[in-house]
């Protein structure tokens, strides 16, 4: 109960804790990176993976054991979650919760099925990609794709409204129901389903480059 609101406290008093950009160089406070922890004394205990010695190295790269989770510490200490790093889709230097503008999506009346993923455009910097929302329509239901942009925007802010709104028929999915990304773009460089701009407008050209 003493730390401001929004934090989830401060490392406990035998970590050191430091929050570190792709870099790996330490961000300033208020700037988004990995938290990483390492005890007072000495290194963090070994990682293992199985059969996955790579990545039981690169847990405890350096002598920070690197938590995957993504946030920022203030001026003061305090730590601060934004989201798992992975997770998210980085636009215009913020990284964007996928699932946090799904499950806005998904609770509209008209809206069936939803999955938001980042497509890479030629006006993206390096890393950074636009937010597709695909949607799919409840049969005998009509949705206007500028409510969706005006209900994201209204509910959780400006930086997580999505680029393109992606109306399909229906999402593809593997045998254990994950949305299948590849197949999402393929029907936007084959001009499938219809995609709308943030002023409601369709879109005509694939953003990724492709005419359609």
């Amino acid at each position: 109960g003493a730390g401001p609101i929004g934090s989830i406290g401060k490392p406990p008093p035998d970590s050191l804790c430091t929050v570190r950009d792709e870099a790996d160089a330490e961000c300033a406070p208020g700037v988004i990176g990995e938290i990483c922890f390492r005890p007072v004394e000495g290194e963090p205990p070994p990682v293992t993976y199985l059969k996955n010695p790579a990545a039981s190295a690169a847990k405890v790269r350096d002598g920070w054991f690197r938590s995957g989770d993504a946030g920022f510490q203030d001026a003061e200490g305090w730590l601060y979650f934004a989201h798992r790093i992975g997770g998210s889709i980085r636009r215009n230097g913020d990284f964007v919760s996928a699932a946090q503008i799904e499950a806005e999506i998904a609770g509209l009346a008209a809206v069936a099925d939803v999955h938001v993923y980042g497509l890479a455009t030629p006006a993206n910097a390096p890393g950074e990609k636009e937010i597709v929302a695909a949607v799919v329509v409840h049969r005998g239901r009509a949705l206007d794709p500028r409510s969706i942009f005006d209900h994201c925007r209204a509910r959780i802010g400006a930086a997580s409204v999505p680029t393109f709104v992606q109306l399909v028929d229906e999402i593809p999915k593997t045998a254990s129901e994950k949305p299948q990304q590849r197949f999402l773009e393929q029907m936007l460089a084959e001009g499938r389903g219809a995609l709308f701009d943030k002023t409601g407008s369709a879109v005509t050209q694939n953003p990724a480059g492709d005419l359609k």
